[in-house]
């Protein structure tokens, strides 16, 4: 077992003991931000892409990372802390994706670690819906930032930033 599936499975039996699990504020969602902001990806507030569809996006255009993010700032819900964290894990997902791929891939390659993560952090019929909406290859890089967003703290998500997303010299 690989590093990341060990940390990722403790921090799993140690962070939550109770399902469902709820959307949550995060105290370190504003870090989280400026720590990709400082990465270079361009975030972006309340864009055109913010038609009601979605909560958030994450994308690559020319070579930069974007994230866009579509909320209310003058109420600033648990759910808009959960989007920072899945749309900041789709960031360390394309970074951890060879350069080759037009797709995102996600961290966990182990397929059963995958489905362990996912059947722990979310229901079966948020897994339902993700895979109704979301196309085929698209559907393991959903499942794991969706779970990864319920799971994880904005804090563990940061330090994945570092870990997947700083640049080798």
């Amino acid at each position: 077992m690989n590093t990341l599936s060990k940390c990722l499975l403790a921090g799993l039996a140690a962070t939550f003991t109770a399902l469902p699990v709820l959307s949550r504020v995060d105290p370190g969602t504003a870090d989280l931000l400026h720590l990709v902001d400082s990465y270079g990806v361009d975030v972006r507030f309340n864009t055109s892409k913010c038609d009601g569809s979605k909560a958030g996006s994450f994308g690559v255009s020319n070579g930069l990372p974007i994230l866009t993010l579509c909320l209310d700032k003058n109420n600033i819900t648990a759910d808009d802390h959960d989007t920072v964290r899945h749309e900041v894990w789709h960031y360390v997902q394309y970074c951890a994706t060879p350069a080759t791929s037009n797709v995102l891939h996600p961290l966990l390659k182990d397929h059963t670690k995958h489905a362990e993560l996912t059947r722990y952090a979310l229901s079966g019929l948020a897994i339902e819906r993700i895979r109704d909406n979301y196309r085929d290859d698209h559907e393991r890089t959903e499942l794991e930032a969706f779970a990864a967003a319920e799971v994880f703290s904005a804090e563990f998500i940061g330090k994945q930033v570092i870990a997947y997303c700083t640049p080798t010299r």
